[in-house]
């Protein structure tokens, strides 16, 4: 669908927003996306992190992106929220750029080695836990709703294939978002650059705060590895 298409078919669904929407995180999971979430709600922004809200707000972005789901029902995930960040709405880009004009992006920068190794320990910690819960979870997603799939990633046991098809997808995306955002609505982020230029793009004060650190998923699975080691 084009631009023009995209305005047209949620003009009406923008005006319903109390909220305008001002920041996508086009960064994939597992480049800071816990983090920005925290440092979103110090700016005074109310943040959805579709990672934490997967079951309730995924399905209608992934029927959307990899289905037949509708856009109207894909920009509504959005409503009440004024920032989002996490899988699979870091691939919205194109249509949050069309439906909301001011809103802004922001793309962390991380090592694409890095970025896939941390992201094949974390999938050796999860399913170190052993929790049917998790499994379940998974699997109760959409396909290609979880995990990068969508990139034809493979976290467990990933084959060189597997690692060379993940990293390809990643440098693609990375590339596509620099060359189809204008570079005015885009802020290249990295985190030792800390408050001062995130606050400078959004128009916010610089708290006070220090700057966070999340990794809740991380810290979970570490917990309960560590409780099962007890027992």
């Amino acid at each position: 669908m084009g631009v023009a298409g995209l305005k047209l078919a949620s003009w009406f669904l923008c005006t319903l927003m109390v909220d305008a929407f001002k920041l996508l995180d086009v960064g994939p999971p597992r480049t800071g996306t816990q983090t920005m979430h925290e440092v979103m709600k110090i700016l005074g922004l109310k943040p959805l992190h579709t990672g934490y809200e997967a079951e309730s707000v995924r399905p209608a972005l992934c029927g959307y992106l990899f289905g037949n789901g509708s856009l109207d029902d894909a920009l509504a995930v959005f409503g009440g929220y004024d920032a989002a960040m996490d899988e699979p709405a870091m691939l919205m880009y194109e249509e949050i750029m069309a439906a909301f004009p001011e809103a802004k992006f922001l793309l962390t920068i991380s090592d694409a080695e890095s970025w896939f190794e941390n992201y094949v320990e974390l999938s050796r910690e999860l399913r170190a836990t052993g929790t049917i819960s998790l499994k379940a979870f998974f699997h109760s997603l959409p396909r290609n709703c979880s995990r990068m799939q969508s990139w034809g990633c493979n976290f467990a046991n990933p084959s060189p294939e597997d690692k060379d098809t993940c990293l390809k997808s990643y440098h693609r995306h990375i590339q596509r978002v620099q060359d189809v955002i204008p570079p005015e609505r885009l802020l290249v982020y990295n985190w030792s650059d800390g408050w001062s230029a995130l606050s400078h793009f959004l128009g916010t004060r610089i708290p006070e705060e220090q700057f966070p650190h999340e990794d809740l998923v991380k810290r979970n699975a570490e917990s309960h590895i560590e409780e099962r080691l007890k027992a």
